[in-house]
C-alpha cells in the first residue's frame, strides 16, 4: 500500500486558487489540505471570493480542511463552504480547561450537522489533547477521530510509533514535519530514526498523511523521503 500524501494549500506565495492551479498544472500531487488556521477578515474575504473556483478542482483533488486554531460558532461558514467537497475537518483542542464546555457543545452541534466522523482532534499539545479527549467521552457522539501530528509528538519527547500504535483505530490523518530540536515545521532527512520506526504503521495506513511544510521545493523532497521509507516493499 502506498501512503496517500497530502500537501497544504500554501506551497508557494499566492491565493488558494493560485496554489491549486500550480499543483494541478505543474505536479502530480492530488491531495490538499485547505488551511483556515487564521480566519480573519482578509482570509474570510479570500475564501468567499475563491470558494467556487476551489470547489471546481474537486474531484481532481481530494480535500481536507484545517479549521482555525480556536474554533468559534462564526467558523461554521467554513464548514458550509467546504463540506460538499471535503472529507475531514481538523480541530485543535482548547488551550484552557474553562473553554472545554463551550468547545464540546460547539463540536457536538457541528458533528450533528456535518457528520460525526468527519472531525479529527489534533494533538497540538498533549496536555490539551488529553483534556479534550477525556471530556469528549461525555459528549453526544463520544471522542472523535484523531489527527496525529508526528512533529508535535517529537517536540514533546514522545515516541510517535508507540503513540499511534496505541490509537491506531482512531487515527484518520497524520501530519508530518521535521523537528530540529528547536523549531518544528522544518524539512526532515532520510534515515531519521522515527521514519523507520513509523514504517510498519504507515505502510498499512489508509488515511491521509499531510506533509506540513510550506514550500514546494521542500515538499518534493519530503514526498520522496516518505515514499522511500513508507511504501510497502
Amino acid at each position: 500500500m502506498s501512503p496517500r500524501l497530502s500537501v497544504p494549500s500554501y506551497v508557494l506565495p499566492g491565493t488558494y486558487v493560485e496554489n491549486l492551479r500550480f499543483l494541478d498544472q505543474q505536479t502530480d500531487q492530488r491531495d490538499v489540505e485547505l488551511l483556515f488556521f487564521i480566519f480573519d477578515d482578509e482570509a474570510r474575504s479570500l475564501m468567499r471570493a475563491e470558494i467556487r473556483d476551489i470547489a471546481s478542482y474537486s474531484p481532481r483533488f481530494g480535500f481536507t480542511v484545517h479549521m482555525p486554531d480556536t474554533i468559534a460558532a462564526a467558523h461554521e461558514e467554513i464548514l458550509e463552504a467546504t463540506a460538499g467537497f471535503s472529507s475531514n475537518f481538523i480541530i485543535h483542542p482548547p488551550r484552557t480547561e474553562p473553554e472545554l464546555p463551550g468547545f464540546i457543545a460547539l463540536l457536538d452541534e457541528w458533528r450533528g450537522r456535518y457528520g460525526e466522523d468527519r472531525f479529527l482532534l489534533e494533538n497540538t499539545r498533549l496536555a490539551n489533547f488529553y483534556a479534550a479527549d477525556s471530556a469528549l467521552l461525555e459528549s453526544r457522539y463520544g471522542p472523535p477521530g484523531i489527527c496525529a501530528d508526528i512533529g508535535h509528538l517529537r517536540m514533546e519527547g514522545v515516541e510517535p510509533s508507540a503513540w499511534v500504535a496505541a490509537r491506531a483505530g482512531r487515527i484518520a490523518e497524520m501530519h508530518v514535519h521535521g523537528f530540529d530540536g528547536t523549531r518544528d515545521h522544518v524539512p526532515f532527512q532520510s534515515g531519521e530514526g522515527w521514519l523507520d520506526a513509523m514504517a510498519p504503521f504507515a505502510r498499512g495506513f489508509a488515511g491521509i498523511i499531510e506533509m506540513e511544510l510550506f514550500s514546494w521545493a521542500e515538499l518534493k523532497t519530503a514526498r520522496e523521503i516518505l515514499k522511500a521509507h513508507w511504501e510497502a516493499p
